[in-house]
């Protein structure tokens, strides 16, 4: 039986796609059973970019959002131009937004600022978030444990403050204990093609995570074109890629991956769905 998929985060807008055809990516994609696609904006060229995208592809869907790394775009008139794209109506969530104190190209306070504005951009027009949490990471793993989960502490007490009760955690990289926090919230967790990885320096970890995290509060993504999943780490990853996302959740859920697949689409669908898409009459 083949399976059908919403990969719900990709940059298809993305510089490293500029010399592909995207048609024929999406077209692949199809093939593979990727029925929908959520092409995400990181800054202000992916947001343009993406609005003319999502004219061409009647199955690409879109977020506009500001990365907490764009930090020469994090500015008001640029959040103002996001504010007024909202109107189209395949822009479905705001996002790539969040707080990265791993990379830290800006700073943790000017990062909260614009997380928190968007956040509220986001409760104003009632559209859910995907959120990218990255914290510190040393060698010294416990010792530092502090330091890796302060990105995911400072963003749930912003969004708690603002009152977001939807949205996606993109790329989860955290413990089950900050999942368990967010999904009581109203998130639900996205897993990528980095929880294939052999070498993986928080395999153990994510597969500790997927295993206590009910499979009705994930969603699954490719981050296209980065994180390609084994056997095809290092090269330019694309939507079709995310079977191999799939595969792994089955196996460390000891579930057919055909019975994964369907749950986690239909969950993806539900969750989009009380924006007026109806992606779940469209199984």
């Amino acid at each position: 039986m083949p399976v059908i998929i919403f990969d719900t985060h990709c940059h298809l807008a993305d510089k490293e796609y500029q010399n592909y055809n995207v048609s024929k990516i999406i077209s692949e994609a199809e093939k593979a059973g990727v029925k929908y696609i959520l092409n995400t904006g990181q800054d202000m060229l992916t947001n343009k970019l993406l609005l003319v995208q999502l004219k061409e592809f009647s199955n690409l869907f879109g977020a506009l959002g500001l990365h907490p790394n764009s930090k020469e775009d994090l500015k008001e008139e640029n959040f103002q131009w996001i504010e007024k794209q909202l109107t189209n109506k395949k822009i479905i969530a705001i996002g790539e937004i969040g707080l990265d104190y791993y990379r830290a190209f800006t700073p943790q306070e000017t990062q909260k600022y614009w997380f928190k504005k968007q956040l509220e951009l986001a409760k104003k027009y009632n559209l859910p978030v995907l959120l990218h949490i990255r914290g510190e990471e040393t060698k010294k793993d416990e010792e530092d444990k502090d330091k890796f989960i302060e990105a995911f502490n400072d963003a749930y007490e912003i969004v708690k403050e603002v009152g977001i009760e939807k949205g996606i955690l993109h790329c989860f990289t955290g413990t089950w204990e900050i999942a368990q926090k967010f999904i009581d919230l109203g998130f639900y967790i996205s897993f990528a093609g980095n929880i294939t990885y052999k070498n993986a320096k928080w395999r153990e970890k994510w597969r500790e995570v997927i295993e206590k995290i009910p499979l009705e509060k994930m969603v699954v993504e490719t981050d296209a074109p980065y994180l390609s999943p084994e056997p095809l780490r290092g090269k330019i990853n694309y939507p079709q890629n995310i079977i191999h996302t799939l595969k792994k959740l089955a196996e460390i859920k000891k579930m057919e991956l055909e019975e994964v697949a369907e749950k986690i689409y239909s969950n993806t669908c539900e969750f989009f769905d009380p924006l007026g898409k109806n992606f779940s009459s469209k199984l």
